[in-house]
């Protein structure tokens, strides 16, 4: 079997734009800027100032459409082919990222990333998250390869409102959790053994530094915690996430903690434009934690979220369990658990979810 894998390289630092005409320039000076509405206001100044500075040239500044999908794709290279544009400059959040990497493939031309929030792992990834005019989610679109390079501006991300390394920390340590589950009592190959080893310090790194770069964030300062936060949500994470995907495939990606916030965000009411997806999926970990038998991680879990402010109870995310059980059926069908290594039954679910509900009883006291 032949593969290949395909890194981001990155350059991280409140310097970090400095290095852009070094990095970029080889690949020729003329930009196209695909942008959103708040992302590229907050990095603008610093990013206008060093551009000015290189050999670079801004052809065009294009708005990335609102959404990443595929109309928004098609209009977007229909207006890059009118240009002379040698290579594309991505810059705002997640979905802007994921709109320019995907253009960047269909029209052949390098992309850079600049991420302006810290709560995805978009900027180093070769996967783009594709949604429908409606907004709802459709699929994933795998990449060749993912951005040429990565320029993490930590002041930027420290200006950032909290709540999207807030919601990022919550998403980045449910990898480590679902893709070690995932792989459990498997005969792994190179990439998949380097993924999920390198899955644990989503964990690890997000717990032990979490709260200092919270802390950071509200101040809008850059210290050593929120630095090595950052560095994992957006690179630790896209390792993972390259590695074990390299088939194209959710199966070590994903779990159960994923199959609870596409189920959640069914329900009549539920409010998915306030709670963010890693603050659902942050809570979906203490249930995969109680349904696999983990209570020393489940404790470690939940103290974290109690100690952030991430969801430790479904009245932490607007619901109760009353709402939630006619659904929790629709959980043990959804594609994100189909590799689990033991089915996931109803009664697994239900035994979690009141199990939780007693721990906040019994912590509430």
């Amino acid at each position: 079997m032949t593969y290949s894998v395909n890194l981001s390289n990155y350059t991280v630092g409140q310097s970090s734009y400095d290095h852009i005409d070094a990095i970029c320039s080889h690949y020729g000076k003329k930009v196209v800027l695909i942008v959103g509405d708040h992302g590229y206001q907050a990095a603008r100044n610093v990013l206008d100032a060093a551009i000015d500075k290189s050999r670079l040239e801004v052809v065009k500044t294009l708005h990335y459409g609102g959404e990443c999908t595929y109309e928004n794709v098609e209009k977007l290279k229909k207006e890059i082919a009118a240009t002379d544009a040698q290579m594309i400059f991505a810059i705002g959040g997640g979905r802007v990222l994921d709109t320019g990497k995907f253009v960047a493939e269909q029209v052949a031309k390098p992309v850079f990333s600049f991420p302006t929030i810290a709560s995805n792992c978009s900027a180093c990834t070769s996967v783009s998250i594709m949604y429908g005019s409606d907004g709802g989610f459709l699929r994933p679109e795998f990449l060749k390869e993912p951005p040429k390079h990565a320029f993490i501006q930590t002041q930027v991300l420290a200006e950032a409102p909290v709540k999207y390394l807030w919601a990022g920390l919550g998403d980045t340590y449910a990898k480590y959790y679902e893709a070690s589950i995932s792989a459990r009592g498997e005969a792994l190959n190179h990439a998949l053994t380097m993924g999920v080893n390198i899955s644990s310090q989503c964990a690890d790194g997000i717990i032990t530094h979490g709260v200092l770069a919270l802390h950071a964030n509200q101040e809008k300062v850059v210290n050593e915690a929120f630095e090595q936060a950052v560095l994992i949500v957006i690179v630790t994470t896209a390792l993972v996430s390259i590695l074990v995907t390299l088939d194209h495939t959710p199966d070590y990606n994903s779990g159960l903690a994923h199959a609870i916030y596409y189920t959640l965000t069914t329900i009549p009411g539920f409010d998915n434009e306030t709670h963010l997806h890693g603050e659902i999926v942050a809570f979906g970990i203490l249930i995969l934690l109680l349904v696999d038998g983990q209570r020393e991680e489940f404790e470690r879990v939940y103290h974290f979220n109690c100690e952030t402010g991430l969801p430790h109870a479904l009245a932490d995310l607007d619901l109760n369990y009353k709402q939630l059980e006619p659904y929790l059926e629709s959980i043990t069908q959804m594609a994100d658990i189909r590799h689990n290594p033991y089915e996931i039954t109803l009664e697994m679910l239900k035994a979690a979810f009141l199990e939780l509900e007693n721990v906040n009883k019994n912590t509430n006291k």
